[in-house]
């Protein structure tokens, strides 16, 4: 009587018990990343050359965009990869990016000087979009405020890269080349600002 519920029981502990694949990391393929954070005791601008101050706060992700990968396939379905994860938050990527983008920008410097505009961003999109087409999409809110809070600029900036196969390699390489652009604009903008004002 015992040995007939031998197979079903078999056939529960397999479903219990199963092991998950290992989840995978990415990081994607930036250049803004690849450069580096600048050392503080780099030589400053040359002399007779105007820079306009700016102060990055830190840089805020949405609850969804956390370290697992999030698909699109349209404007109201998402999703969670269950093993692709990024090897940091998407949040940390952009901080860094910027950080870079604006170094490399001319006429402007980071400050912590807490009378320095304040540019605030958040990160709205992290996304590989599955259709109508196959691309990464980064999106980032960006207000820019003075020392009196006063608005130099709010706007939603965003790009998409394609992506060249169906890997996930492929994925965070696209991922790269959306953050490289997304945060080159902001800079520009940024720098165009500060120097209007």
């Amino acid at each position: 009587m015992r040995l007939r519920w031998l197979p079903l029981f078999l056939l529960l502990a397999g479903c219990v018990f199963r092991d998950a694949a290992e989840p995978r990391f990415y990081r994607p393929q930036s250049a803004a990343l690849d450069a580096g954070v600048q050392r503080a005791d780099d030589p400053p601008a040359p002399a007779g050359t105007s820079t306009a101050a700016v102060r990055l706060q830190t840089v805020n992700g949405t609850p969804f965009l956390r370290e697992r990968i999030v698909w699109r396939s349209s404007d109201v379905e998402y999703g969670l990869y269950e093993q692709r994860r990024w090897s940091e938050l998407p949040a940390s990527y952009v901080q860094r990016a910027l950080e870079s983008a604006l170094r490399d920008e001319p006429g402007l410097r980071l400050s912590d000087d807490y009378k320095a505009p304040a540019l605030r961003v958040d990160v709205v999109a992290f996304d590989e979009v599955l259709a109508p087409a196959h691309v990464a999409s980064v999106a980032l809110v960006v207000s820019l405020r003075d020392d009196k809070r006063r608005r130099l600029l709010d706007r939603t900036f965003s790009t998409d890269a394609p992506i060249a196969g169906d890997t996930a390699s492929a994925a965070a390489e696209a991922m790269g080349r959306a953050l490289d652009q997304v945060v080159a604009e902001v800079a520009v903008a940024v720098a165009q600002q500060l120097r209007v004002r």
